[in-house]
């Protein structure tokens, strides 16, 4: 089934589609402030309910190693972006399903004509996705899929989309290292009056050292290849050697001209402060054996950072798992 997808997802890409060509672009923000903080690059972990909206072959192992075994894993996640854009989270994970959504919000909004150049009010967007996902268990390996409802409004007019993320995941027997892949957002167009609009579909591939009682950080290096841009790199790395305090740290490539326009220096300004470390992803958590509390920051350059809260409760004991697999 994954590499199905693969295969037309690389057959459709060969056609090539420019940056910007995809709609409901708000599905690239990213799930929660522990995967921002790490730069997205989790493709290999998929242990948690934010994670697994990455890639859903992780509902078939148990979570991360670090906590004990529970029923049920909860987020709540709030992120403030530049330009006054307000995103909400929410994910709910029972092994092996989860349940997730994304609202996006701006407001203020100047509406023109082109009769004149000045404003005669303003209006609002917002976007939705609501996802449910499931995994399954085969052997050392586990697949999963997610089915998504997408839904976009600017002012009075809405649309409507639906999407697949299929995902695989491995890890390996006694040896603490694991593999996914997956496709996301492979599915129905965006139609807005008479023009439709792909969704922004992507493959990645990542792989991830750790995670386990031994080495309970990780060490993760992900390629995403999105159906409108160019190959992109991600690095992160998590550590939890500071009894309940986690550190985190990501990184993704992007083009010299993406980044002199980001940082301001194709307008000819001097960058200042945080905007030099565009493509940089950092952030904290604490846990405890009730759940998380997680911080992310992501520069953005000139446009200013985009800061991101979590909270995440674990409650009610589940049975005995079977032992994952990835080491002892």
């Amino acid at each position: 089934m994954v590499l199905a997808a693969v295969l037309f997802f690389a057959g459709a890409r060969a056609y090539g589609a420019g940056p910007g060509t995809s709609a409901a672009s708000f599905l690239n923000l990213g799930f929660g402030a522990r995967v921002t903080g790490l730069g997205e690059a989790v493709m290999g972990m998929a242990d948690d309910v934010s994670t697994v909206y990455y890639n859903p072959a992780g509902l078939a192992f148990d979570g991360h190693p670090a906590f004990e075994p529970r029923k049920w894993d909860a987020v709540v996640s709030q992120a403030m972006y530049v330009q006054d854009i307000r995103m909400t989270q929410f994910g709910l994970l029972r092994r092996p399903y989860a349940f997730h959504l994304t609202q996006v919000g701006v407001n203020g909004i100047e509406r023109r004509t082109t009769e004149t150049a000045a404003p005669e009010g303003t209006f609002g967007a917002s976007d939705l996705a609501l996802s449910v996902s499931h995994g399954r268990r085969l052997g050392a390996s586990g697949v999963g899929v997610t089915g998504r409802l997408i839904r976009q409004t600017i002012g009075e007019r809405s649309a409507s989309a639906y999407a697949l993320d299929l995902g695989f995941l491995h890890r390996f027997e006694n040896r603490p290292f694991s593999v996914g892949v997956g496709i996301m957002n492979l599915g129905t167009s965006v139609r807005f009056v008479e023009e439709a609009y792909p969704l922004p579909t992507v493959l990645r591939t990542g792989v991830s050292y750790g995670l386990t009682k031994r080495f309970p950080h990780s060490i993760n290096a992900q390629i995403d290849l999105p159906r409108d841009g160019a190959p992109v790199l991600r690095l992160s790395f998590e550590y939890l050697g500071f009894g309940p305090f986690t550190l985190r740290a990501g990184y993704r490539t992007q083009s010299s001209a993406q980044r002199e326009a980001s940082v301001g220096k194709a307008l000819g300004t001097t960058a200042s402060g945080l905007s030099e470390f565009y493509g940089m992803f950092m952030g904290v958590g604490f846990r405890s054996k009730l759940g998380t509390l997680d911080y992310s920051i992501t520069p953005y350059g000139e446009l200013g950072s985009a800061h991101r809260f979590s909270i995440g409760l674990r409650f009610g004991k589940a049975a005995s798992a079977k032992p994952a697999a990835g080491g002892p």
